[in-house]
């Protein structure tokens, strides 16, 4: 006779227990949590010095200076002044590889000048052994057949005549990378040789190799967590059978994130490669709610994740990280 209020009693609390969890806020969208970050200090480069014998330019070393002066370095409060000084180090190896300068050693030594709660202030030496400065003999693109060489080239700011500069290289390479990619050839790769000049010791003879890969288009494309407005303008550039710009789609959400979830990344899209026909089966998934999420790789797809050759998601971004 007793039992039976307490067994509703307990009845009513699994039931309001459930609705509470139906309430969650686990899947309503929100901004990512903030983490607490330990306190940085600045390192603030005053002056720079270079001691030793080299055979540097005046302007050489003044972009070298700006270089260093130009660098944003914070340190934790028990970090050693070796590891930002040896960054410098790095920094003005950089300067001097676009230079064409090789084979080069730097050392950087820092004097402190003062020292506040959030801020040091610093001089540095600098102790530079300089290899020979090297030219551009030739420059060529070869493996390559979506686009003309001529094509390519333009892409790298660097010309005959001028000083080796790797970084300006490996910037051409990424912006043949995206002509590919608005054709669909998403898996492009391309790298760089040298080779000693026929007839002068200090030029080198540069070749860019491009691996083309597959050119895809777009298979079935699974939209999930967006409004019915944002899917149809997603959908509007992801029409099957066209072939797929990567340039299009990134700038698309790149320009659109005011209507994608604030956390949206690259983490939400997965792509499959189908060697077979060309094809890319593509799942955007928006959803927050736990549990909720298309299984990786997507539904639809029945090549097992182990099938590196068909699968490759990782190498995907399509967020840029300056946004």
């Amino acid at each position: 006779m007793y039992l039976r209020p307490i067994f509703l009693a307990i009845f009513v609390i699994l039931i309001s227990s459930d609705s509470l969890r139906s309430q969650s806020p686990e899947c309503v969208d929100r901004p990512p949590s903030k983490f607490h970050k330990s306190q940085r200090i600045k390192i603030n480069i005053v002056s720079v010095e270079f001691r030793g014998e080299n055979s540097l330019s005046d302007t050489e070393r003044s972009q070298i200076v700006e270089s260093i002066q130009r660098s944003n370095v914070s340190v934790s409060a028990t970090e050693p002044d070796t590891y930002w000084a040896n960054g410098l180090g790095r920094v003005a190896n950089r300067s001097l590889h676009a230079q064409g300068h090789v084979a080069d050693r730097t050392k950087v030594t820092p004097y402190l000048v003062s020292a506040e709660p959030s801020q040091r202030s610093y001089a540095v030496s600098i102790e530079i052994e300089t290899g020979p400065q090297l030219r551009v003999g030739t420059l060529q693109v070869v493996e390559a057949t979506a686009f003309t060489p001529a094509e390519l080239l333009k892409q790298v700011p660097l010309s005959p005549g001028e000083a080796f500069d790797g970084d300006k290289i490996s910037r051409g390479i990424e912006s043949m990378q995206r002509l590919y990619g608005a054709k669909g050839y998403i898996d492009m790769t391309a790298g760089y040789s040298m080779g000693p000049h026929q007839t002068q010791s200090l030029l080198t003879d540069v070749s860019v190799q491009v691996v083309e890969g597959t050119q895809y288009r777009v298979g079935t494309v699974q939209i999930l967590g967006l409004g019915a407005r944002t899917e149809n303008l997603v959908k509007s550039i992801l029409q099957p059978g066209q072939i797929f710009d990567s340039q299009s789609f990134t700038d698309f959400l790149n320009e659109n994130r005011n209507l994608l979830p604030v956390d949206a990344s690259d983490n939400d899209i997965t792509m499959r490669r189908n060697l077979d026909d060309g094809t890319l089966e593509i799942a955007l998934d928006f959803r927050r709610c736990p549990g909720e999420k298309i299984p990786f790789p997507p539904v639809n797809v029945s090549v097992p994740i182990w099938d590196k050759s068909q699968f490759m998601a990782l190498s995907d971004r399509w967020f840029r990280v300056s946004d």
